[in-house]
């Protein structure tokens, strides 16, 4: 089955387990997906099978949303409320002043270092695997980009956020960072994704719903960065992977006739439109 399934993956399952269900319920043996959620994450996934796998480096939205809990006066290894508690300590309260202030100096583009438990590799090993034998490994921090931000007290020492952040953002790590801008140690205690890009939650389907009828026009899972524009009179020279001169477009074009996805195409130094890859 070709299609690109807009999921809602439920806590306490991996990501690749997630995308192993759809590939066995659909009886397809071609999978991916854009975007690994920890296993006690939920949320929106982006899940491709069969030919559209294809499209799996063109469907990555910078702009990733997310709603989070956390609560201070206690710090895990992990960052979150399933890992080793290695800290406590009295919190304070805080004015609803203090928490937008603690907002406004996160937002725009900050550094960000990245989490021991993460599955970013250092000298060929995912950095999780040194955390797991107790090996701390210098990281260097990144530049990541808070488009929105916004913090709620729900309780005396809990609180929740809704942020819009740049691919790549750890939000626990944002939530350590937080809590520290406020002199306070915390944890992350649940993560919901909210959105991919434009695509939203609240349209992804459950597990337990999925069928040969969920699929999504897979152009709306296309990253935004790509023109989708008609292949008219280059459909030959695409259909044969041939470059060619446009004028008045952008430098990544995705060509689509009939509605089907056909090439992804960007320009080169030459002037010329390249084939980056067929996806019919």
């Amino acid at each position: 089955m070709d299609a690109v399934i807009l999921l809602n993956k439920p806590a306490g399952m991996t990501s690749f387990d997630a995308v192993r269900r759809c590939r066995m319920t659909l009886h397809e043996k071609k999978a991916g997906h854009t975007g690994t959620l920890d296993p006690q994450a939920s949320g929106l996934m982006i899940v491709l099978l069969g030919r559209y796998t294809k499209l799996l480096p063109y469907c990555t939205a910078d702009r990733k949303t997310y709603h989070a809990e956390f609560r201070t006066g206690i710090r895990t290894d992990t960052e979150d409320i399933w890992g080793n508690v290695i800290e406590e300590k009295e919190t304070s309260f805080h004015s609803d002043e203090e928490l937008e202030n603690a907002c406004a100096k996160m937002r725009g583009q900050i550094m960000q270092v990245p989490p021991m438990y993460s599955a970013l590799k250092v000298n060929g090993r995912k950095l999780y695997q040194y955390a797991r034998k107790g090996i701390e490994v210098e990281r260097q921090p990144r530049p990541v980009t808070v488009h929105s931000l916004t913090v709620r007290r729900t309780g005396e020492d809990t609180y929740e956020m809704d942020a819009c952040v740049s691919a790549g953002t750890y939000i626990r790590t944002l939530i350590a960072d937080y809590c520290a801008s406020l002199e306070e140690i915390g944890t992350m205690t649940s993560l919901i994704r909210s959105g991919i890009g434009s695509l939203k939650l609240e349209d992804a389907c459950n597990l337990d719903d999925l069928n040969e009828n969920s699929g999504i026009d897979p152009l709306l899972a296309v990253s935004d960065v790509y023109e989708i524009t008609e292949a008219g009179e280059h459909a030959d020279d695409i259909m044969h992977g041939r470059s060619f001169a446009l004028k008045d477009a952008g430098t990544y074009i995705m060509f689509v006739q009939n509605g089907s996805i056909l090439a992804a195409y960007e320009k080169r130094q030459d002037g010329l439109y390249h084939c980056a890859r067929g996806l019919y």
